[in-house]
């Protein structure tokens, strides 16, 4: 899939909007709420993560797997009253939603789609000052609710509509992705189902696997790759010099010694002079390369991700 390249204009825009200290970014995010007395064991067997470590100080990275280990959708798992609130891409929603009621028949859960709104806020003063600063950490303030995400100053706000203000230009949401690829964050859309395994996406490094909690949905597989110490492959961010309005594409695999040896998995440009990768590549490739259709041959630079300790 070719992404077309920002102007050199547009570029500027999205460097001057990942400075500032206040952005509040619309995200087409939203909520499933599973209730009842059943929702802590119900999910805590669908789910990747550890459901007894969510609190109401702690969310939780977590994803659906199929009975291969790939993940289907990846979620944020917030407690809420009398159950928990599941966020995500609201192109999931349908998805989710089918599946959990599927195996939820029988317990004593309800599935229901929130109304809220989830907004992404970004910069030193768009987050709350009590907002502990880990992954995931949650906070309710003002009727609302943030949840820190992965990077030094990204969370999310979930409240009504009518309590947001947001900054709907592009250049905005475009921000919000570059900070995405430089935390290492995946959030798995529709290209993207069934393709990959959760430690190939870091979500280990999150807290988003339980390799000892028991049973759900693709866990042998996960954890037979994680015992045997047979992951070959690693997520990575890579920087790229971009000072030319060319597009890109998440199909030029990345190249070592003439060999593909990883694969893009987003993009993003943050200013003028780069382009950002988030890339699946093997841990022990070296000299990395992006060979473009033109000829033109980029050297990849890796980078560790903008994270919390």
């Amino acid at each position: 899939m070719t992404i077309a390249c920002p102007t050199l204009d547009q570029r500027h825009a999205i460097a001057n909007a990942r400075a500032s200290a206040n952005l509040s970014v619309p995200l087409a995010w939203a909520a499933l709420t599973l209730t009842g007395a059943d929702a802590l064991t119900f999910l805590q067997g669908q789910l990747s993560c550890d459901m007894k470590l969510v609190t109401a100080e702690q969310a939780s990275l977590g994803c659906l797997l199929n009975l291969k280990g790939r993940i289907e959708a990846n979620v944020v798992v917030v407690s809420i009253d009398g159950g928990y609130a599941l966020l995500m891409p609201q192109a999931q929603i349908a998805a989710v939603k089918a599946r959990l009621a599927k195996y939820g028949a029988f317990s004593k859960v309800s599935i229901a789609q929130g109304t809220q709104e989830i907004v992404g806020l970004m910069g030193a003063e768009a987050l709350p000052k009590a907002l502990a600063e880990t992954s995931y950490a949650t906070l309710i303030e003002a009727d609302a609710r943030y949840v820190r995400l992965p990077g030094l100053t990204r969370a999310l706000k979930i409240s009504e509509a009518a309590a947001l203000a947001v900054n709907a230009d592009a250049s905005a949401l475009a921000a919000w992705q570059a900070e995405a690829v430089a935390s290492g964050e995946v959030t798995i859309d529709q290209a993207l189902v069934d393709q990959w395994q959760p430690q190939e996406l870091d979500y280990h490094s999150l807290n988003g696997v339980s390799y000892q909690k028991g049973c759900y949905m693709g866990q042998e597989i996960v954890a037979r790759l994680y015992f045997r110490g047979q992951l070959k492959t690693g997520l990575c961010w890579l920087r790229a010099p971009w000072s030319e309005a060319v597009d890109a594409s998440l199909d030029w695999p990345i190249m070592a010694d003439d060999k593909a040896v990883g694969r893009v998995i987003a993009l993003a440009w943050p200013d003028e002079q780069q382009l950002w990768l988030l890339a699946s590549v093997r841990l022990v490739a070296e000299n990395l390369q992006w060979h473009l259709p033109n000829g033109n041959v980029v050297a990849l630079t890796r980078h560790d991700f903008i994270r919390q300790a």
